[in-house]
């Protein structure tokens, strides 16, 4: 590493904010700048992103982060890039958006498995993971079945993080993280499989795979004078938004999980095979793999919750002049654990395992007030993300927690006694931007390698240790929560249809 003090750029394109942060070679937070992640209205099932509109709003931030005081222009040494996975994004030969799916659409639910269920078993067995919808196979698909002219206009299939690349370098490429969702067997793209789902031309629209902490490009005059970057500043290849968090969060090797508390949830474990994990979604990290499974509502329940029946809480706040989350943590923390016999289903937005699956609290009684309700939801969520973290594997020795929601003593011990497995919050807010930061600091040579960077970035801001006198409770709410689970599999199909009906 050089002696000179040296800035880092972490772009994380979030499917709720976009965030960029500078960050010295020591991982302190120089400045940050987010904006809300635009979105396209469209019909309803659908959920789409216009790469003009991203990009305008990646170079507002950028900007504003690079005109900071503590942020030299001249100091900037590389620039890294994390957004969120799956999806399906496009660009015809001429560098055009043709489309921007993103992986809260559900057009494509069931796709595969219900209209081409000839292939779907082969197709999961090469692949070792279940196409649920908004992956890019299943969208594929779709747009051919469906919308053959977009689909006769790709020329390149990338993702959301590739389309800021492509446009801060003019480089096409994706990483291995992104990459790996079209491997098979032989860990790299897998044409077998292209071939058995009817789409052999797509194949050739398959974008070369760099290395995540290589180069993919240099900002280039155009992308100087949009973000103020320097032109010619190294940008690496950079991370699937998942791995991206799990690099910020310090976890280069097996040992510890992740459990990242967004608007999304997800359940992570660092593995050194695929086949080291049970379930989940394999792939590639660094120099191993990763497996994650993911909760399509997490944070977002306690903030439809609060926005809808929290008016007195912010009321209240505002009287102190506090955060209406000080009054929320105070809410849940007079509750005990286990919510006084009330549990809660986090599926808002359904869930991977079941696309009926829905939302509900069980156990409810007059006794209950709405600090109960609060509570449980932070333990319905919970519950869901450790359960998806053990089976994946359960070969962890703690946890590390992100994402908005870690920001909350009180989850966190929460997710403590639920896991009985001590939890360590990373000191570093924006994981997803430092992962991004340092893969741009390796690709940069400011370290030789991303253990090193880890080494010297990052640190820890909390530690929670199970508390186990609530183990007897937590180990009943959740026998209770999976038996619920069980037994509500036929109301939410005829819920589901009903709902449909309107």
């Amino acid at each position: 590493m050089s002696d000179a003090n040296q800035i880092l750029i972490g772009i994380d394109a979030g499917l709720t904010n976009v965030t960029v942060t500078a960050f010295d070679d020591a991982g302190t937070e120089l400045a940050s700048a987010s904006r809300a992640t635009p979105t396209v209205k469209t019909v309803s099932g659908r959920d789409e992103q216009d790469h003009e509109r991203l990009w305008d709003i990646v170079c507002e931030a950028t900007a504003a982060v690079v005109e900071r005081q503590r942020v030299l222009c001249d100091d900037i040494a590389s620039v890294g890039v994390a957004g969120h996975g799956h999806g399906l994004y496009g660009l015809d030969a001429d560098g055009t958006p043709v489309c921007g799916i993103k992986s809260t659409d559900s057009r494509a639910i069931d796709i595969l498995g219900d209209t081409h269920p000839d292939v779907y078993d082969s197709v999961v067995e090469r692949l070792d993971w279940e196409p649920f919808g908004a992956d890019p196979l299943s969208l594929l698909v779709w747009l051919r079945d469906n919308d053959p002219m977009t689909y006769n206009r790709l020329d390149t299939v990338l993702f959301s993080k590739d389309v800021l690349t492509y446009r801060l370098t003019g480089e096409r490429s994706t990483d291995p993280s992104e990459a790996s969702v079209f491997y098979g067997p032989d860990a790299e793209y897998d044409e077998q499989v292209f071939e058995a789902l009817g789409l052999s031309e797509m194949f050739e629209a398959l974008p070369p795979v760099v290395p995540s902490t290589d180069r993919c490009g240099r900002v280039t005059a155009t992308a100087a004078d949009r973000t103020g970057l320097p032109e010619g500043v190294p940008v690496a290849t950079g991370l699937h938004d998942v791995a991206a968090c799990t690099l910020g969060a310090g976890i280069v090797t097996a040992g510890d999980g992740l459990i990242i508390l967004g608007t999304w949830g997800q359940s992570v474990a660092v593995l050194d095979d695929p086949d080291d994990g049970d379930s989940g979604l394999p792939r590639r990290y660094l120099d191993g793999w990763l497996r994650y499974k993911g909760i399509r509502s997490g944070a977002a329940c306690v903030e439809w919750f609060v926005e809808n029946w929290g008016a007195e809480w912010r009321r209240t706040a505002d009287e102190r002049g506090v955060s209406p989350y000080v009054v929320y943590e105070e809410a849940v923390d007079s509750i005990p654990p286990s919510s006084d016999g009330l549990l809660f289903h986090p599926f808002l937005k359904g869930s991977t395992d079941n696309p009926n699956s829905a939302g509900g609290f069980y156990g409810l009684r007059l006794e209950h007030t709405s600090a109960h309700l609060l509570r449980s939801i932070y333990e319905g969520v919970t519950v869901t993300q450790v359960h998806a973290l053990d089976s994946i594997t359960t070969a962890t020795d703690a946890i590390r927690l992100t994402g908005g929601g870690a920001r909350s003593e009180a989850w966190s011990q929460i997710f403590a006694d639920v896991a009985r497995l001590p939890v360590r919050v990373p000191s570093e807010r924006e994981t997803g931007a430092l992962g991004a930061a340092l893969c741009g600091s390796v690709a940069a040579g400011v370290y030789p390698t991303a253990e090193a960077a880890v080494d010297r970035t990052v640190g820890t801001a909390g530690r929670y240790d199970p508390n186990p006198e609530t183990e007897t409770q937590y180990r009943m709410l959740t026998d209770a929560f999976e038996q619920a689970t069980d037994a509500m599999e036929r109301p939410w199909e005829t819920l589901k249809s009903l709902g449909q009906k309107r």
